[in-house]
């Protein structure tokens, strides 16, 4: 309700005391006046455009107005295969806190009771076998418009499909602390998840089976924080609206989940059923849900394409859809091959390429030069190396002496002085006598060259005889 939700200052102290320009506009909110409080700066908008994953800040499409005076200060919705199913919380007269079943104009159909008074309902939301839970897990502080009786546990609600009788199933918070809470999700195993309305918002699930109808309330366990932005979507509570958590839904098919503050939806990809996982680590789409008058519920359509909500107040609400933000697709790595021109196609090898081809080219073929001279000069080098080798391996033989002339020569040699001397004889020739009665040859006659030994005694041989022709010729 307003005055409730309205006090919201209370759960938002840390923002605020890290935001002081908010103490003003949240002081405001806490006296129950969202018509003068103070709206964000338009230019803290702005911020979408240097974050992809927040959309611009559309307003709603109306599917239909909740007119039925029952169905009053709607918490919780969620769509049914012929219209829509909510609640509403915190009646001063419990016994009009129901389950409302409408159709697609927003005309009451049929309401379901409780077995026993609900404490303060906050959401709802549907299981993949079409059971749907609502979570009893409000608990505001006096400052939120609450009596100051904390409650000591909190519970849901299941009404299965065709069912007329919500069964209750009660938990409580592992330091049995109480906490104000506003946002439920079922996961792929049916295992509850909810969000408190902190400006950090805790998330807390159950690791045990889930009892029913049990007096002792079954432990939670924390599991981490979903932590808002300060998007500056336009809304009634200023920066407070964006840091408290007030709603939660998963798609149809299970692999997304929504978490709605009062100005935004946080839309994450849950990845292998984890839903935990996905709202305490991954990165959100965030799509505005500008100026709603106390925005809490959300859904997901039935076909999950788009967003349902709706607004806590003592009046008429509308039912809005919205379409999820999807952020721009990030730049292709691919590069683009563009179509060949039929200029192109024609010409030649060498006119298709460029300076930087023809470098290219001219480079490689100088390193080719030179590494075919390498390896020439290596093998060159190589085979003089081997040739020594095998040199320096093999003894050398040694070289003999010039040979002598045979005895015939000599002899032949030694005929042919004689015959020389007895033509010159013959012809009359002067012949000369030495000294010693020695006669020689003729002037011109070369003496015999100094030879080996047997040369000399050849030599010796043939004066001999020449002795004795001349003494022949005197006698």
């Amino acid at each position: 309700m307003l005055q409730r939700v309205g006090g919201a200052f209370g759960a938002s102290v840390v923002s605020a005391l890290m935001v002081p320009a908010v103490v003003l506009s949240a002081a405001v909110v806490a006296f129950g006046s969202p018509a003068v409080a103070k709206e964000p700066n338009p230019s803290a908008s702005a911020s979408g455009a240097a974050n992809p994953n927040l959309g611009p800040a559309i307003s709603g499409t109306e599917m239909c107005t909740i007119s039925d005076p029952q169905v009053t200060e709607v918490s919780g919705l969620v769509a049914t295969a012929d219209g829509y199913a909510v609640i509403n919380d915190s009646n001063s007269d419990r016994s009009r806190e129901k389950i409302f079943f409408l159709d697609e104009q927003c005309r009451l159909i049929r309401s379901v009771g409780y077995p026993s008074s609900a404490f303060d309902p906050e959401d709802l939301a549907v299981a993949k076998d079409g059971t749907l839970w609502v979570a009893d897990v409000g608990d505001n502080t006096t400052l939120t418009g609450g009596s100051g009786n904390r409650r000591s546990s909190i519970a849901l609600w299941s009404l299965a499909p065709g069912a007329n009788t919500p069964v209750i199933h009660r938990l409580a918070y592992p330091d049995g602390r109480a906490r104000d809470a506003e946002a439920l999700l079922i996961d792929g195993e049916g295992r509850p998840i909810i969000i408190t309305k902190d400006p950090i918002g805790e998330v807390y699930t159950l690791t045990q089976p889930l009892p029913a109808n049990n007096a002792n309330p079954a432990p939670l366990t924390r599991a981490g924080s979903f932590k808002p932005q300060a998007t500056g979507t336009p809304n009634p509570y200023g920066i407070v609206g964006t840091a408290v958590v007030t709603g939660a839904a998963m798609s149809p098919d299970g692999t997304r989940a929504v978490v709605r503050t009062m100005s935004d939806a946080y839309e994450f990809d849950v990845i292998d059923g984890d839903v935990i996982a996905a709202i305490t680590t991954g990165t959100p789409r965030i799509t505005p849900l500008p100026s709603e008058p106390q925005g809490e519920a959300i859904a997901f359509t039935r076909d999950g394409a788009y967003y349902l909500t709706a607004s806590d107040q003592p009046k008429a609400s509308s039912i809005l859809r919205y379409t999820p933000h999807q952020p721009p697709a990030p730049p292709s790595a691919t590069p683009v091959v563009q179509a060949e021109t039929p200029k192109a196609a024609n010409r030649s090898f060498l006119d298709s390429l460029s300076l930087q081809d023809i470098t290219r080219i001219v480079m490689g073929i100088g390193l080719l030069g030179v590494l075919m001279i390498v390896i020439g000069v290596v093998a060159v080098i190589r085979s003089r190396r081997r040739r020594r080798a095998l040199l320096a391996a093999v003894e050398p033989e040694p070289i003999e002496d010039a040979p002598t002339p045979l005895p015939a020569m000599a002899a032949a040699m030694a005929s042919a002085s004689v015959s020389a001397a007895g033509t010159s004889s013959t012809d009359g020739g002067a012949t000369q006598t030495g000294p010693g009665g020695n006669s020689s040859k003729e002037a011109g006659t070369p003496p015999p060259a100094k030879g080996s030994k047997k040369a000399r005694t050849s030599s010796s041989t043939s004066s001999a005889s020449l002795d004795d022709d001349t003494a022949s010729t005197e006698s």
